[in-house]
C-alpha cells in the first residue's frame, strides 16, 4: 500500500489515530504565502485544500485524514504570545547565556504564528513524511518549530532552546525579519546610496553594523503622512507624555485634576479627541489602570522630538542625550494647530528616509549589544527605540500607518 493511500476499515484491535500539534513561529509581514507553501510541500500526499476562513485552512490527505493550519498574524496577539513565550523560556537553565539571550530576543521578534494539528498512528513512515514537510515549510518561511514539550527547533533540525536548558547551538544570532532581508520590492540605486551614507556615519562614530542589512523601507514604498496628520499625531503623543509626567513627577497632590486641565488645553489647541490612538485614549481615560504605562508613555517625548524634527521645528540631539521636554513644550504650548500648520515645514522625503535608515542601523547595533552583553556608548537603546518607532510611522514601514501597530523589527 502506498504512503497515505486510502486505508481499509481498521480492525478493532488496531490503535486509533492520535492528534499531534506543531507550531511554526516566523518573522513575516503576513501569512499570505503559507497556504501555497503548504500545498507545495504536501503535494505528493495531498488530496484537496479547504479554506475555513482567512486565518485557517485544511489540507486533506489521500488517506482521508487532514492537517489543520491556523494562522495568527494580528500584531497585538502575536506580540502577547511572543513575549509570553520569551518570558516562559527565560526560566530555562541554559549555561550558555549568550545563546539563551539571543534565543529570547528571537522569540520577541516573532510576528507570524502557524499552529498545525494533524493525526498520527503507528506508521512511522507516514508520521515522518508529515513532520519532514512541516520542517520544509519552516525552511521556506524562515520559521522555528515548537513542540508541545516546549522544545524550540531551528528549521534545519537543531534544537535552539528547551525549557530544561538544552541547545545544539554554541552561537546564535536572531534572524532579522524576512521583510527586510528578502524583499519582493526591488532595491534601487537610491536605496543602496542611502545605505552607504548610513554606513559611512556608523563607521565615523565607531558603531557596529550589519553589512547585508537592507533598508526596511525602500524609496518606492515610502509614504510620508501629510503635515496635518503629523501635527495631530504629535499633539496626541505629547498629551499622553504630559499626563505621564504629572503622575510621575511627585509635584502634584491631585494628579487626575491636573491632567484633566492639561488635556482640556490640548483639546482646545489641537482637537486631539478625534486623533488619539486606542492605546492613548485608554491611557488618558484610565491613568491608574497600569502604573507601568506612565514610564512607557513618558519615553515618548523622544517620539515628539522626531516629529518636531520632521516638521523642521527643532534638531535632533545625539542618540545618547535625552530630549528636553521643556523645549518640546515651548513649541507645542506656544502654538495651536493652525499656527503650527503655518510655521512648520515638512522635511523632504529623502531627508526623512535617510534618518530612518540610519536609526534602523542604530537599533540593530543596540540589539546586537544587548544579545552579546556589550555596550555601545555612542547610543542609548531607549532613545533609539523611540526614534525608530516614530520614524517607522513617518515612512509607514511594513505599510503600517496605525500608530499602535508600528513595528521596529531589525
Amino acid at each position: 500500500m502506498k504512503l497515505f493511500g486510502k486505508k481499509a476499515q481498521p480492525k478493532k484491535e488496531e490503535p486509533k489515530m492520535q492528534e499531534a500539534v506543531l507550531t511554526l513561529y516566523a518573522c513575516r509581514k503576513d501569512g499570505k504565502a503559507v497556504p501555497d507553501t503548504a500545498c507545495r510541500l504536501f503535494d505528493e500526499v495531498m488530496d484537496k485544500i479547504f479554506y475555513m476562513d482567512e486565518d485557517e485552512f485544511q489540507i486533506r490527505f489521500k488517506d482521508g485524514t487532514a492537517a489543520v493550519f491556523h494562522l495568527v498574524t494580528d500584531a497585538e496577539e502575536t506580540k502577547v504570545q511572543s513575549n509570553g513565550m520569551a518570558n516562559f523560556f527565560s526560566q530555562a537553565p541554559l549555561e550558555n547565556e549568550e545563546v539563551k539571550e539571543a534565543a529570547l530576543c528571537q522569540m520577541r521578534l516573532f510576528n507570524c504564528i502557524i499552529g498545525i494539528r494533524f493525526e498520527i498512528d503507528e506508521d512511522s513512515d507516514r508520521t515522518n513524511c508529515i513532520i519532514h514537510s512541516i520542517y520544509g515549510m519552516a525552511k521556506e518561511l524562515s520559521a522555528f518549530v515548537l513542540y508541545p514539550n516546549m522544545y524550540l527547533y531551528h528549521w534545519d533540525g537543531r534544537l535552539l532552546l528547551s525549557i530544561d536548558g538544552k541547545s545544539d547551538f554554541e552561537e546564535f544570532y536572531p534572524q532579522a525579519s524576512t521583510t527586510i532581508l528578502d524583499r519582493e520590492v526591488n532595491e534601487e540605486e537610491a536605496d543602496r546610496e542611502r545605505k552607504m551614507r548610513s554606513i559611512a556615519i556608523l563607521k565615523e562614530k565607531g558603531i557596529p553594523f550589519l553589512e547585508h542589512l537592507k533598508a526596511s523601507v525602500f524609496e518606492s514604498e515610502c509614504k510620508i503622512p501629510d503635515k496635518e496628520v503629523i501635527i495631530h499625531r504629535l499633539a496626541c503623543i505629547f498629551t499622553a507624555c504630559v499626563q505621564s509626567e504629572i503622575y510621575t513627577s511627585g509635584q502634584f497632590e491631585n494628579c487626575q485634576e491636573m491632567a484633566a486641565e492639561e488635556i482640556a488645553q490640548m483639546e482646545e489647541r489641537y482637537q486631539i479627541s478625534d486623533w488619539l490612538s486606542p492605546e492613548e485614549r485608554d491611557y488618558l481615560e484610565n491613568p491608574d489602570k497600569d502604573p507601568a504605562l506612565h514610564n512607557r508613555f513618558g519615553w515618548r517625548y523622544e517620539c515628539c522630538s522626531v516629529l518636531l524634527w520632521a516638521l523642521s521645528m527643532m534638531e535632533l540631539k545625539e542618540p545618547t542625550e535625552i530630549c528636553n521636554a521643556s523645549e518640546l513644550g515651548a513649541v507645542i504650548w506656544n502654538h495651536t494647530f493652525d499656527s503650527l500648520m503655518e510655521a512648520a515645514v515638512l522635511r523632504s522625503r529623502e531627508e526623512i528616509l535617510d534618518m530612518q535608515d540610519l536609526v534602523l542601523r542604530y537599533d540593530w547595533a543596540c540589539v546586537d549589544a544587548r544579545v552579546h552583553h556589550k555596550e555601545v556608548p555612542m547610543l542609548s537603546s531607549d532613545i533609539v527605540f523611540e526614534w525608530h518607532y516614530a520614524l517607522n510611522w513617518l515612512v509607514q514601514a511594513d505599510g503600517i500607518a496605525d500608530w499602535d501597530r508600528v513595528t521596529t523589527t531589525t
